[in-house]
């Protein structure tokens, strides 16, 4: 009876645990028909019990391996125990897995055998670590790097065979060797920084030193040391990779060679650039200077050739002008008058062509009274071609050298011609405005437009050379130590600003166009004028003209007139200064222009000094600023020297008329 319990005592134990094992635990019959099925089988397969029990075991078995099952079968009934059959089964869902079978056979009382117990063993995840560790053991075989281990003491415990290819040692040589034997005896101390390091947990990442080969060469190495800990994670011993880095450190030496080359090549192409770039602007800046010197001398010319003009053929032209109006006065035939008429109307031709020409080469007004006064007279020029100018004077204008101000004036008068021919507007601005020590002129207009950078290019195409020479303007600009500002673009109008540097003190002058222009055009009262003549009641007249042939024809013209009386000429205005002093006329007769003191500064002084005389201005010149600047000086009237003929005498006692209403 003890043994009945004892034997149920070890089949219920025997039973506990099948029921509990993770692993699947079942039996089968010869013809391999299951007839038991534990717990851990349905967590392993997924069927239950019911579902397994009397069902074939070929169930569990994919196709391509259900072969196997007739060789375990052989194999039981031959009594052959079956021990870590390794192979692949399948469960309910169809996954396959890999396993590990243990299977033996089960007899009866009479011990023949009549069945098998079977456990399988589910071995996926240590087959994936497997493969895992294989592919690792590969790699580190397979590696150039220097893979190894060692524990915490130092002593080497594994050594690949790319360690073996880098320090020349082969495996047996080197495992239970002291690491120390491939560091350079005076790098030893290295190794103990680096255990107390590792025995803190710690990884050291491409620390770069020297090691030694077998042969005693030393090289650059790249280490990477990283903490190997046991299952209860204790840290037992190291792996470390060594990479062999001479060739790298070879490299980043020829590297910074080249590199310190490349920058002594820099600093040596730098000075020479510097050099060079310094000879060229310098050139430049002569080319430029040499070509603003060749523009002024061409202006210079012009004013020169003009100067003649007007000094010589003009003066002559009117002259004759003066004598052909005497002429017609006295009675003669028809057919001389008839060719009186056509020589006058001939002269007054000539005279206009020489006005324009003179003009064109040189305007008169911008060399005798500056740019102040030939920004407006331009500005009259320009409605001969259909532009009306606006001009804005904001702030006084500093008197500027005569060169400076032909290339200004020049520059100005090209910007305005640009508007006409190729911005196709009728009308431009110029404002002139003097800030931060600089003469700022600005010409806009809101006509085409272009891109400025096409312009302004030193290279000539079709486009740049059809239109105005931009580039031209802004190499004098710079030649006059300022600058050209362009703001275009295609159909928004132009802005260009001429930027000149003032050097000069700056003097009283009108700030506005307005001022500078006057529209209108009459006699200077004098208060508390007084008049004086002889006793027989002519006018003492002074005639004031630097060419002596047109004092004469005034003087002729004026002889014809019983009550004028010249009691004097004087050819420049110093002499018509000390005349009017000694002679005291009632009316003098003053050109404009003259060589040494102009008739505007000759009429301001006259006038400061005896505010009684009537002083008449007298010119060639047709420009309004002209007659504007003899009003504002104190003329009390302008005439042209060609209509002194018919106008001279009627001028004189109309200014007398009118000075002796304010007396």
């Amino acid at each position: 009876m003890k043994d009945m319990n004892q034997d149920f005592l070890n089949n219920a134990r025997l039973a506990a645990i099948v029921t509990s094992a993770d692993d699947a635990i079942l039996s089968k019959t010869l013809n391999g028909g299951i007839t038991s099925w534990n717990p851990g089988a349905e967590r392993m397969f997924g069927y239950s019990a019911e579902e397994m029990i009397g069902q074939p075991i070929l169930r569990l078995i994919p196709p391509e391996r259900q072969a196997e099952e007739g060789e375990i079968l052989r194999r039981l009934r031959a009594g052959e125990r079956i021990e870590h059959y390794e192979t692949v089964r399948q469960k309910k869902d169809g996954t396959l897995f890999d396993v590990s079978l243990t299977i033996s056979p089960m007899r009866d009382q009479s011990g023949d055998i009549i069945g098998a117990s079977k456990i399988i063993r589910d071995i996926t995840d240590r087959k994936r670590i497997d493969h895992v560790s294989a592919h690792l053991a590969a790699i580190v075989t397979a590696a150039d790097d220097a893979i190894l281990s060692k524990t915490l003491n130092g002593v080497i415990t594994s050594w690949n065979p790319g360690a073996e290819r880098m320090f020349g040692y082969r495996a047996e040589e080197m495992i239970g060797q002291p690491i120390l034997r491939l560091i350079p005896s005076e790098r030893q101390a290295e190794e103990g920084e680096i255990l107390t390091r590792l025995r803190a947990g710690k990884r050291i990442q491409h620390y770069e030193t020297v090691r030694q080969k077998k042969d005693g060469t030393l090289f650059d190495v790249s280490l990477t040391i990283s903490p190997m800990r046991n299952e209860a994670g204790q840290i037992i011993g190291a792996s470390k990779i060594v990479r062999d880095v001479s060739e790298r450190k070879q490299t980043e030496l020829s590297l910074k060679e080249s590199q310190q080359r490349l920058r002594e090549f820099a600093q040596d192409l730098e000075r020479l650039v510097e050099s060079r770039t310094s000879e060229l602007v310098q050139s430049q800046q002569q080319l430029r200077a040499l070509a603003a010197q060749l523009n002024l001398s061409e202006q210079k010319a012009r004013q020169r050739l003009a100067g003649e003009l007007h000094d010589y053929l003009g003066q002559m032209l009117a002259l004759n002008r003066i004598k052909i109006g005497i002429a017609k006065k006295h009675p003669m035939e028809a057919a001389l008058a008839h060719l009186l008429e056509e020589l006058q109307a001939t002269t007054d031709k000539a005279l206009a062509y020489t006005r324009s020409l003179v003009a064109q080469l040189s305007p008169p007004v911008l060399q005798e009274f500056g740019l102040a006064m030939a920004l407006p007279w331009l500005a009259q020029q320009m409605l001969e071609r259909d532009l009306v100018v606006s001009l804005q004077v904001k702030t006084p204008i500093p008197p500027i050298p005569e060169d400076q101000a032909l290339l200004l004036f020049q520059s100005i008068r090209e910007l305005l011609l640009n508007c006409i021919k190729h911005a196709q507007v009728p009308q431009a601005v110029v404002v002139l405005e003097c800030k931060e020590e600089a003469l700022y002129v600005t010409v806009a207009d809101q006509g085409l437009g272009f891109e400025p950078s096409v312009m302004l290019s030193a290279k000539q195409t079709t486009q740049t050379v059809n239109k105005f020479g931009l580039f031209s303007i802004r190499e004098r600009m710079l030649s006059l130590g300022g600058r050209f500002e362009l703001q275009s673009s295609p159909g928004n109008g132009t802005v260009a600003t001429l930027v000149f540097p003032i050097t000069t003190t700056l003097i009283e002058m009108p700030a506005s166009a307005e001022a500078l222009v006057s529209k209108e055009n009459g006699t200077r009262k004098v208060n508390g004028a007084k008049t004086r003549s002889t006793p027989d009641g002519k006018i003492l007249l002074l005639v004031v003209d630097d060419h002596a042939m047109v004092r004469q024809g005034l003087c002729s013209v004026l002889d014809a007139y019983e009550d004028i009386h010249v009691i004097g000429e004087a050819s420049n205005g110093k002499e018509a200064i000390e005349l009017a002093s000694r002679l005291r006329p009632d009316v003098i007769l003053m050109d404009v222009t003259m060589p040494d003191i102009d008739g505007i500064e000759v009429t301001k002084r006259i006038k400061s000094d005896h505010p009684h005389v009537l002083i008449i201005g007298m010119s060639v010149h047709s420009a309004q600023q002209v007659e504007s600047a003899m009003s504002n000086a104190g003329a009390s009237a302008f005439i042209h020297k060609e209509a002194a003929v018919d106008k001279l005498h009627q001028t004189i006692l109309a200014v007398r008329q009118s000075a002796a209403k304010v007396k």
